[in-house]
């Protein structure tokens, strides 16, 4: 997979990669982003990135509002890597290993499979799990999409 100046091989070959694929107009993916940016943060350098995917060109506004400093790439507007990957819902996110196979997939915001996410991103990085989640986020369970 290419997009502009990212290629999904060269960049593999850091280590494992979660790809995330949102749009800004996206409630969830509004709600999810500042996890993501607390595990990029948290793992950034360590054999972990995180990239987000763009379903629309409003990315760098997008990064401002809420506060994410990994890349973010547009798609648009032939959305070429989201049919490659058969998106059908935002936001989706793959745990990519360093020989392109996808070890997790989840849609949407489910709190129990961020922190799979999480457990799994520990384990393939190398690197020490953290509490993704403080008792102040009054995080749901479940963030319909």
């Amino acid at each position: 997979m290419s997009l502009g100046n990212f290629t999904l091989s060269k960049e593999l070959q850091k280590g494992p990669l979660l790809l995330t694929f949102y749009k800004k107009t996206c409630p969830t993916c509004q709600f999810t982003y500042p996890f993501f940016e607390r595990i990029h943060k948290h793992y950034t350098g360590k054999n972990f990135q995180v990239v987000g995917i763009a379903q629309d060109p409003e990315t760098k506004e997008f990064s401002t509002q809420y506060g994410v400093t990994f890349p973010l790439i547009c798609d648009t507007p032939a959305y070429e890597v989201s049919r490659q990957y058969h998106l059908i819902n935002v936001p989706t996110s793959f745990l990519v290993l360093p020989n392109g196979k996808i070890d997790f997939l989840t849609i949407g915001f489910l709190k129990k499979e961020l922190e799979e996410l999480l457990q799994k991103i520990s384990t393939t990085s190398g690197q020490p799990l953290f509490d993704i989640f403080l008792k102040s986020d009054n995080v749901p369970e479940f963030k319909p999409g």
